[in-house]
């Protein structure tokens, strides 16, 4: 019998330390104190870590103060309840950095009390990162679909509107009436240009690369946007290096990212406020942030934006962003955003200057 206990102990540690979930047990000093016992070789493989960085440690020196109190209010919890808990929760370790765990936990009671915790947390931010790929391929599936059912009913009558203009041009004899038929012939055509660009979202359009000048696309966009930023007080201001890289582009596609982004720039800027623009190149690649002063975004929200019909925006739709990550995906670039709150927001464009 105690060959075969030997022989039972044995496997167990066997399991125990080649097991790829991390497998961990928690010393109870008491309710507020928590000291790590034992953490399987093969999470220690994983994450770098060695036994003596571990054993004996608080729970707080392991995982840092903020993330170590996180824990302590689940080993509470356990504890109290006294039955095994399953929940979900996100940490971040130095080398491998955000990492999302299934956790379980279970008190060990001796007695009276409860001397030990022991827990497994799979590690599933693989399975989290794909399932939120796929709801946001789903909601822009019926983005697309609505886009399109718009697209449709908006044609009709402006088709009709822009014929009847025709008409009232052909037989008009005052100039003054022809120089309102222009502006609206013109914002006519730019209805049309929107609802083109609003399509992007329902499925992939034929398009038109060829090499442009970035700094050019840039500032056709301010000539454009600088009516509403001198409407709130605000400057936009450029800065370039003397020469710069064509980049391999649709530069339509391109000018609605950065009408996006600097109508978003000066709808969160103060009275006043100021906007930068820069280029810059690195490597095979360019560069284009634009950054603004307003009060910013918190880190939550951060990893929202881009969502269809997620926004900050009292009477915003979500979409201008999403829009704006579809096009940078097809031209295989990146869309950057760096804030927080009362520092304001840089969003940087990341474009390969020539792709196949």
């Amino acid at each position: 019998m105690e060959k075969k206990s030997a022989l039972d102990i044995n496997n167990l540690k066997l399991i125990f330390h080649h097991i790829s979930d991390l497998v961990f047990l928690i010393r109870v000093v008491d309710l507020q104190h928590y000291e790590i016992e034992a953490i399987n070789e093969g999470y220690l493989g994983n994450y770098q870590t060695t036994k003596e960085d571990i054993s004996g440690k608080r729970i707080e020196e392991f995982l840092g103060v903020d993330q170590g109190i996180k824990a302590i209010r689940r080993f509470q919890e356990a504890i109290i309840r006294r039955e095994t808990l399953q929940f979900e929760e996100a940490y971040t370790f130095p080398e491998q950095g955000y990492r999302m765990f299934d956790i379980t936990l279970v008190p060990i009671i001796e007695g009276n009390t409860v001397a030990n915790l022991i827990g497994t947390a799979k590690d599933i931010t693989e399975k989290r990162i794909n399932e939120e790929q796929l709801v946001q391929s789903e909601k822009l599936s019926v983005v697309g679909q609505l886009a399109a059912g718009i697209a449709h009913e908006l044609k009709n009558p402006l088709t009709s509107l822009k014929g009847f203009l025709k008409l009232i041009d052909f037989e008009n004899k005052n100039p003054d009436i022809e120089r309102y038929i222009k502006v609206m012939d013109t914002e006519f055509t730019r209805i049309e240009q929107i609802i083109e660009e609003f399509l992007v979202l329902a499925k992939p359009n034929k398009i038109n690369f060829c090499h442009h000048r970035i700094d050019d696309i840039i500032e056709e966009v301010i000539e454009l946007l600088n009516a509403q930023a001198n409407m709130e007080s605000i400057v936009l201001t450029t800065e370039y290096p003397d020469t710069l890289p064509q980049v391999y582009c649709e530069s339509n596609q391109l000018k609605q990212v950065f009408i996006n982004i600097i109508k978003n720039a000066i709808e969160a800027s103060d009275d006043g406020g100021n906007i930068t623009i820069s280029i810059n190149t690195s490597g095979e690649h360019i560069q284009v942030s634009i950054r603004d002063h307003g009060e910013g975004i918190s880190k939550e929200d951060i990893n929202k934006l881009g969502s269809p019909f997620y926004t900050t925006k009292k009477h915003g739709t979500g979409l201008g962003l999403a829009i704006c990550k579809r096009i940078i995906e097809k031209h295989k670039g990146q869309l950057v955003i760096d804030s927080s709150i009362g520092h304001g927001t840089e969003i940087t464009v990341i474009l390969p200057i020539n792709f196949t």
